[in-house]
């Protein structure tokens, strides 16, 4: 089974304080993944994830988990410093018009309260998320400036994370290898081109041509 892949989103992270009364040290609020937009390169290639890649949304603009199952929250992937899963309740994920957001109760541990002042300083303040990639979950298309571009149709959320930095999750981990020759060799082949003419037909429309054009020189 391949790895799960990992990307970076360059949007804020922000810390909002815990409802009154909870022992947590915040909550952390960030976009965990972004529709319709273009990642940096991935060495030789672009993504995109299409707003129907996460699945199903709840009528409470809840992202429905029955194709997720369960999604952690850790600091910089880092299983060491978990700090809220979906099934605890402790992790919460949204979708909107501009991708999945998601909201953690930070614990009340070292490392949450250190997540909550790394984040309050803004060291902490940029997301990254894992995934995998559900079969027939992606197609492979040319975009407007001739950039090789995978869709993301379809995905299984594993995890989010804030992260100190965005660049070394966006581009050198969890990275898939893809023979891109073959996909641009497939792409091209699937580039529709004017059919040429059979030599008998070709012959037909030069003599009308000739035909048309003697007439016009013969009537002056």
């Amino acid at each position: 089974m391949p790895e799960y892949e990992r990307r970076a989103i360059e949007r804020p992270v922000q810390l909002r304080a815990a409802p009154e009364g909870s022992s947590s040290p915040g909550i952390l609020d960030g976009y965990a993944l972004t529709f319709n937009s273009l990642s940096r390169d991935l060495g030789g290639w672009f993504e995109v994830i299409d707003p129907a890649a996460p699945g199903e949304v709840r009528d409470d603009g809840m992202l429905d988990l029955e194709q997720h199952v369960r999604v952690i929250c850790r600091t910089n992937h880092d299983s060491n410093l978990l700090l809220g899963t979906t099934d605890a309740g402790s992790l919460r994920l949204y979708v909107d018009e501009v991708g999945v957001r998601y909201e953690v109760d930070l614990p009340d541990t070292s490392y949450g309260r250190d997540a909550a002042v790394l984040a309050d300083r803004g060291d902490l303040r940029f997301s990254s998320f894992a995934f995998w990639v559900l079969p027939d979950g992606a197609d492979w298309e040319y975009d407007a400036e001739d950039r090789l571009v995978r869709r993301v149709k379809a995905l299984r959320l594993v995890d989010v994370a804030p992260v100190s930095d965005p660049a070394y999750w966006g581009s050198s981990v969890g990275l898939r290898d893809f023979d891109l020759d073959a996909i641009r060799k497939e792409l091209r082949s699937e580039t529709p081109t004017e059919p040429e003419a059979a030599p008998d037909v070709r012959a037909a429309a030069l003599g009308r041509a000739r035909s048309i054009q003697i007439t016009i020189e013969g009537s002056r």
